[in-house]
């Protein structure tokens, strides 16, 4: 997906061993911050940690843009989620989610898809 970001977006892999629940990626698409945890799903569930829900739900809160991009191996698909849906997500099963986005494979489209999630997002808050 990193291939395929536009070319005004500002990208950052977050390595942090000290903010417990904070994404792995940072993202600003025209303006608009957006932070993404990287999941894979395991037994048929996404399972955030209960830091990460907590990361998540304090940010929607106040009006922020973040999501969880998760990829079953099993299928091939691609999910994403709203960051303020962190805690529908403990212990539920893929069946049971609705994404905001599904990908079947061909990833060209998500990060076009993903800006525009985020500035409706973003530009409803604000």
């Amino acid at each position: 997906m990193k291939q395929n970001l536009p070319k005004k977006t500002h990208f950052e892999r977050i390595e942090n061993r000290s903010g417990e629940g904070m994404p792995d990626v940072y993202l600003c698409m025209d303006g608009v911050p957006v932070w993404v945890e990287l999941k894979i799903v395991k037994n048929g569930k996404v399972n955030p940690s209960k830091s990460q829900i907590a990361w998540h739900s304090s940010h929607s809160r106040c009006n922020g843009v973040s999501f969880f991009l998760a990829h079953d191996p099993a299928t091939g698909g691609v999910y994403l989620f709203d960051g303020a849906s962190a805690v529908d997500l403990l212990g539920s099963k893929m069946c049971d989610l609705r994404p905001a986005i599904r990908w079947s494979g061909d990833l060209r489209s998500a990060p076009t898809a993903l800006r525009d999630l985020s500035k409706e997002l973003w530009f409803g808050a604000h």
